[in-house]
């Protein structure tokens, strides 16, 4: 018989030492010299267990052979294994934010029956959710009124590939700038507002002094517009996509956790008070207060409150993603320098936090409570719950044992939001060079013509149903590629 292990610190073996133990069929027993001491030894082949009986046998098998030490550690990372390696894809939370309020504050004042006080909450909450979309959506279309409207009437061409990978120059497939001379080395490269100032100091000199436009084109040298660094730009694109999908993961938590509470009117409040002493007590020796008991969780949703919450909350804020990270992209693709696009970068996660602001600055203390306390939603069953609770160290120890079995790591240890991150920014980096961009004679991809808007303001619609509603453009091009020379 192999005794309990005893407790933290102690060095002895645990149990005496198995001589026989049944695994899959008959186990393999090869006996052995003695060793040094003179006592018999035995080695033993474990194969793969296939009863629970042969399982708990090789437990005590191996029990047998570890330090208490040993086995307590082993222990733990059974308990981490059952608790902590399953809870990143089985539990969502909400977060303090003007969305997550325009779900949890109606719910938590319709379990509480529907007292003014919590009431005039919800309308708040609701308020600052229609707050939140006319801001993100007035700067959104703001930077798509610069990047559409603006920077066409002022002549700027996309960026594309431009001066791509200059070091390659003068015989690269990016050389040829937009002005139509070689870049020939760093020393030509200038962002927009310097190349079209250069130019436009240039060609005044040749209005002003016409019979020496000759030596004045060949004395003043503009440059070209192009890329400072074209690994920076899509690095930054990078990080701008975390950003972007951290606020995507929030949103599927959101649905998810609409979709799979209970279709039901149930109570995302309580009040919970220990039943192993009195009130007064409890208050007395752990320093709770009152509120201490009143639970908040995520409970039941009546099927109305549902399809309000997915019609006002979850697509709206799928269309802002989407339009965030769409226009966010073609921003920074646009963006030359390596400092400007490093800003900017910063400057545009701004409007996807824009919700958490206005929670922390404008909404009530009462909200900032609820949404900080309420506990995450889990998709375990209680049952399940309470079943690893009571778990032994003994179901510890063989989770372990089991989770050793495998040949391959869980698939979910892998880090599929980081390749997640990395498709996602290809697409929107494809959809920027398709939509902005052609290949040119030598490979490179260069602007396609640039036309202007018939309209000095972005369309509505355009911007609400891109890429299902287009823009009208004059037809013809203000700028087109000239020949290299």
């Amino acid at each position: 018989q192999v005794p309990p292990p005893g407790g933290c610190g102690a060095g002895s073996r645990v149990g005496a030492r198995v001589t026989s133990v049944r695994t899959l069929g008959d186990m393999a027993h090869k006996a052995e010299p003695p060793g040094r001491g003179g006592a018999h030894s035995e080695r033993v082949v474990l194969l793969a267990p296939t009863t629970k009986q042969d399982e708990k046998e090789e437990m005590l098998y191996l029990k047998s052979k570890l330090s208490e030490k040993e086995y307590n550690a082993q222990v733990a990372g059974g308990t981490i294994i059952a608790f902590l390696m399953h809870k990143d894809r089985s539990e969502c939370s909400l977060q303090p934010s003007i969305y997550d309020a325009a779900i949890v504050m109606p719910q938590v004042a319709r379990s509480a029956g529907w007292p003014t006080s919590l009431w005039a909450l919800s309308l708040r909450s609701l308020f600052f959710l229609t707050a939140n979309f006319c801001l993100q959506i007035f700067i959104l279309y703001m930077i798509v009124q610069e990047e559409e409207v603006m920077d066409r009437f002022a002549g700027q061409m996309s960026l594309c590939n431009f001066g791509a990978l200059i070091d390659s120059c003068p015989d690269g497939p990016n050389c040829v700038g937009p002005g139509g001379t070689n870049y020939k080395d760093a020393g030509r490269v200038y962002d927009y507002n310097s190349w079209v100032t250069r130019n436009f100091v240039r060609d005044s000199l040749k209005q002003l002094f016409p019979d020496k436009a000759d030596i004045i084109h060949e004395s003043i040298d503009p440059g070209e517009y192009g890329l400072e660094n074209y690994w920076v730009r899509f690095v930054c694109v990078f990080v701008f996509m975390m950003s972007v999908m951290s606020d995507l993961r929030s949103t599927m938590d959101m649905a998810y956790i609409i979709y799979s509470v209970p279709t039901e009117e149930g109570m995302w409040v309580e009040y919970c008070v220990p039943t192993w002493a009195s009130k007064e007590k409890i208050k007395e020796f752990q320093e709770k207060s009152e509120l201490d008991f009143v639970r908040f969780k995520i409970a039941g949703m009546p099927r109305p409150w549902k399809i309000f919450n997915v019609v006002a909350v979850i697509i709206p804020k799928l269309w802002i993603w989407k339009t965030t990270a769409q226009n966010g992209v073609m921003f920074l693709m646009e963006t030359a320098g390596i400092e400007d696009v490093i800003v900017n970068v910063t400057a545009l996660t701004f409007i996807l936090n824009l919700d958490e602001m206005l929670f922390a600055n404008f909404s009530h203390r009462a909200s900032h409570h609820i949404l900080e306390t309420l506990e995450p939603y889990s998709a375990e069953l209680e049952e399940e719950v309470e079943a690893k609770e009571q778990q032994s160290n003994d179901d510890a120890f063989l989770t372990l044992q089991r989770d050793r079995r495998f040949k391959f790591a869980d698939l979910n240890l892998l880090p599929f939001r980081l390749f997640l991150n990395g498709v996602v920014t290809a697409i929107f980096v494809f959809e920027y060079y398709y939509g902005h961009c052609m290949v040119s004679e030598s490979g490179g991809q260069i602007s396609k013509p640039m036309s202007l808007p018939n309209s000095q303001v972005y369309p509505l619609l355009s911007f609400f149903f891109y890429p299902f509603v287009g823009t009208d453009e004059q037809e013809q091009s203000y700028w087109s590629m000239p020949p290299a020379g």
